[in-house]
């Protein structure tokens, strides 16, 4: 029984100083249910590491969604694609593919106020933070001429 308290002591001790929170807060109810179903020390292995995995990268996609202030309200699934032309949304899923970040290129959005460039601005950047983990470095902004 000391042993036994010894051992999560370290183990605990341990993972906090490798930054596994994650873990360190779901081994042994994880051990208990890999236990009970007879998964093997690889497989209770690795639904800890995915686990540890999963909340990490969940943790950076909302530090990054935080740091990049982009309204998150202005969402990709409360844009409404059908009102603008079918070229803009042929745009606008190629910038969904996230190249123009690895080409260092800015977007520019040009049309009358309020016909919702900065609402899909912001849903682009919103959606690639979530799906690749980019950060985006500077807030969407947008920039208008009217003639």
């Amino acid at each position: 029984m000391d042993k036994t308290k010894d051992t999560r002591a370290l183990l605990s001790r341990y993972l906090k100083e490798l930054l596994l929170s994650t873990i360190r807060k779901s081994y042994e109810d994880m051990a208990i249910q890999a236990q009970q179903e007879s998964l093997s020390y690889q497989g209770y292995l690795l639904e800890l590491v995915e686990l540890e995995c999963t909340n990490r990268r969940n943790n950076r996609i909302e530090r990054n969604l935080k740091a990049s202030r982009i309204a998150r309200d202005k969402n990709i699934d409360n844009f409404d694609l059908k009102k603008v032309p079918g070229k803009v949304v042929q745009q606008v899923r190629t910038l969904l593919e996230g190249s123009f970040l690895d080409r260092k290129e800015n977007i520019l959005a040009f049309g009358n106020p309020g016909s919702g460039k900065t609402h899909l601005l912001c849903a682009i950047g919103q959606e690639l933070i979530r799906r690749a983990g980019r950060y985006i470095l500077q807030p969407v902004a947008c920039w208008c001429r009217i003639f």
